[in-house]
């Protein structure tokens, strides 16, 4: 068999023309569209990198700002527990001074109730004394206590000091009235003898008496010598009771 050259270079002439058309119209479109593709793929690829990247620190920065908020979220549960309690303290401090002042007030209040109570009830014992004493002493009142009342304003006159003696005989001498002398109960000759013998004895001079009777002393005598006065009787020893009664209340 011989080569038949004239075939063979045609073979290898449509050869080549059919590389060049592949080449030309489908390799070379096929590579264009491959290489786009490609591009394509690695444009997606480097999106869903970013993307990825993105990700993950957005991923991160959640993380991170999860955990700085729970340590926000801690701390600020601390610090409020913290305010609770020290306003809780503060308000059992407070509540503790009120409880305190109110125990001190109602123990000021109570002593000033037993102080009013126990004033009242002195009150009402001295008031009761003053009553009784006033009543014994009237019931006594007779002329053998006024006899007893006179010797003790005898023996007043002969003990009054010097200084009263000299305000008596003043009195006795700017005034022209005699020496009044009132009793509770009639007085005997021999009593009023003794009475206007004391009172020369205390002025040093004859004086002149008159005698009366006034039955709201009681018992007892005053002698009215001017202004001034001496007695010795049941109402005046009560008047005198009445004021030490009222100066301890």
């Amino acid at each position: 068999m011989e080569l038949d050259w004239t075939t063979f270079i045609l073979e290898i002439i449509n050869f080549l023309v059919l590389v060049w058309i592949l080449q030309r119209f489908l390799y070379k479109p096929v590579l264009n569209v491959v290489t786009q593709r490609r591009a394509a793929i690695a444009k997606n690829l480097e999106e869903a990198q970013a993307a990825q990247n993105a990700a993950s620190s957005l991923k991160e920065q959640y993380e991170n700002r999860l955990a700085e908020w729970q340590k926000e979220r801690e701390e600020a549960r601390r610090q409020l527990r913290g305010e609770i309690d020290a306003e809780r303290q503060k308000l059992l401090e407070q509540l503790q001074t009120e409880l305190a002042e109110q125990r001190q007030k109602d123990k000021v209040l109570a002593a000033r109730r037993n102080e009013d109570l126990l004033r009242d009830a002195r009150q009402e014992a001295l008031r009761l004394s003053e009553q009784f004493a006033a009543k014994l002493l009237t019931r006594l009142a007779g002329p053998a206590v006024e006899g007893r009342l006179l010797d003790m304003l005898l023996e007043d006159l002969a003990r009054l000091p010097d200084a009263q003696r000299q305000t008596l005989l003043e009195a006795q001498r700017g005034t022209q009235s005699p020496v009044r002398i009132v009793s509770a109960f009639p007085l005997s000759d021999s009593q009023r003898q003794v009475l206007i013998s004391a009172l020369q004895k205390l002025l040093a001079a004859q004086v002149a008496c008159e005698f009366g009777e006034d039955p709201a002393l009681l018992a007892g005598a005053s002698i009215h010598i001017g202004a001034q006065r001496l007695q010795a009787s049941l109402k005046e020893e009560l008047r005198f009771f009445g004021d030490a009664v009222r100066h301890e209340q």
